[in-house]
């Protein structure tokens, strides 16, 4: 009987603990690997995409995004229902649901709201075929409202002042706290149409400034 008793009660605890393993947990278990193959920065005023960020606080107050370019690649390749042409297996495509921006410094100064902005989530509905094509989205990197809050409506400096002209002696005196760069870690969550999760990390540097009439 505590023979019995004793192999119910662990099964019972396999079973618990299986129904309540975290995505994060099951992830490895899908047949593809998602990465990100190239991050740029589109600022939402004049300033040119690239891969470092240039974001504007002054004036219009406009969001700005980062296009991410996507690749799923089969682990295996011999996996039954691959297509020999193109090697696609659509039961491994993976479907992007979810992103997650946190931004940080390079001098550790991280507290949301006072050193960087906060963190945002928003949704995705992208398709990543996994057949080694890759897919792009644009996301949201900076938020309408992160530009009137703390830290960033602090950095209101020499071109706003002096609409956009430089001074004559070539010197920036910023009437803000001027010049803010963060590291932007994207985290990119989805799923095979299979039902596996996975999910992807990515970076991008930003630079936030008063950038109105430069240049």
């Amino acid at each position: 009987m505590k023979s019995v008793s004793l192999a119910v009660l662990v099964a019972g605890a396999g079973f618990l603990c299986g129904s309540c393993t975290p995505d994060f947990a099951k992830k490895d278990e899908s047949n593809v690997i998602l990465r990100i193959t190239q991050i740029t920065g589109s600022p939402g005023g004049d300033q040119d995409a690239g891969d470092v960020l240039f974001s504007d606080v002054c004036c219009a107050i406009i969001n700005d995004n980062a296009i991410l370019t996507f690749q799923a690649i089969l682990k295996n390749q011999n996996l039954p229902g691959i297509n020999p042409v193109n090697g696609a297996n659509n039961v491994e495509d993976v479907f992007l649901e979810r992103y997650e921006v946190v931004y940080f410094r390079s001098d550790g100064r991280n507290t949301e709201g006072i050193d960087v902005p906060h963190r945002i989530t928003g949704s995705m509905a992208t398709m990543v075929p996994a057949d080694a094509s890759t897919s792009s989205a644009a996301i949201v990197v900076v938020r309408h409202q992160a530009k009137i809050e703390p830290p960033l409506r602090n950095l209101k400096g020499v071109f706003g002042q002096l609409g956009g002209a430089l001074p004559s002696t070539g010197t920036i005196e910023f009437g803000g706290a001027g010049i803010l760069t963060t590291i932007a870690e994207i985290t990119i969550h989805g799923r095979t149409t299979s039902g596996h999760a996975v999910s992807v990390q990515g970076r991008l540097q930003i630079t936030f400034a008063d950038l109105a009439g430069e240049g």
